[in-house]
């Protein structure tokens, strides 16, 4: 075998053993934090992968938790189905955004402004609507906490808001300020995932497991409990976590 067809093997063995680590570690993240109701990190970890190595890494990553965590978690097709759309997905959604230049954000240009404010105001004015018309029909026993959940997104989401136009404002101060609108665009776009998530996973499911109208409509309502909790830990966790994890991520690339 000659040199580059030895790169070649090399290469494809390192991909593989990236993958396979990288697996594991998104089945054993889901795996731990299961027993904590609405709180993930897959999502920021997924993410950050994808960002760094790639979308063709990121999707290969993404189609191979989809089906490895079923030996934890089961087999359950609707689940299957969902994570196999979903994930992909958004593997190649960061995985595009990977391939923005820190220089494009040091631009930042008013499309990217209008875009964040837009975004943000919807979810807060969705939050703040379903709260105050109480659109959420669910029992007495979870109403106290879907209702302090909506109030968390609606607080976060005008974090958000406020905190990118602030930056927006004083911008040309330098590269930080870049970095930092880079990462709220990125907890902005982890949100709007993790809605989709759901959305998603109320109408496959219904589908494939044939419920009623009457049954799906519950589904629907009580989706919002994981939903909401889930939206809120994206938000944090990228904002938290995304920078180092980033930083690790491009030391073992190199």
């Amino acid at each position: 075998m000659n040199k580059s067809g030895k790169r070649a093997v090399f290469s494809a063995a390192r991909e593989i053993a990236y993958t396979a680590v990288m697996c594991a570690l998104l089945i054993g993240v889901q795996f731990v934090l299961s027993f904590v109701a609405g709180v993930e990190l897959v999502t920021l970890v997924l993410a950050c992968y994808s960002s760094v190595f790639g979308v063709r890494r990121g999707v290969m990553l993404a189609a191979s938790f989809s089906l490895l965590r079923c030996l934890i978690f089961g087999f359950m097709p609707n689940v299957v189905l969902l994570y196999l759309v979903y994930y992909p997905i958004f593997a190649c959604i960061f995985g595009l955004l990977g391939h923005i230049k820190q220089s494009a954000f040091e631009r930042y240009s008013v499309r990217l402004l209008v875009s964040v404010n837009i975004i943000a105001a919807a979810i807060a004015a969705a939050c703040a609507l379903l709260f105050f018309f109480d659109a959420i029909t669910v029992s007495r026993l979870i109403k106290g906490t879907v209702n302090v959940m909506l109030w968390v997104i609606f607080g976060l989401s005008c974090a958000l808001l406020v905190a990118f136009d602030i930056l927006f404002a004083i911008g040309k101060s330098g590269k930080n300020v870049a970095v930092a609108i880079r990462l709220l665009f990125y907890a902005t776009t982890a949100a709007v995932c993790t809605i989709f998530f759901t959305l998603l996973d109320d109408v496959i499911s219904p589908l494939m497991l044939r419920y009623t109208p009457e049954v799906a409509l519950a589904y629907f309502y009580t989706s919002f409990t994981s939903m909401l909790s889930q939206t809120a830990c994206a938000i944090v966790s990228v904002c938290a976590l995304y920078m180092p994890l980033e930083l690790l991520f491009k030391r073992v690339a190199r």
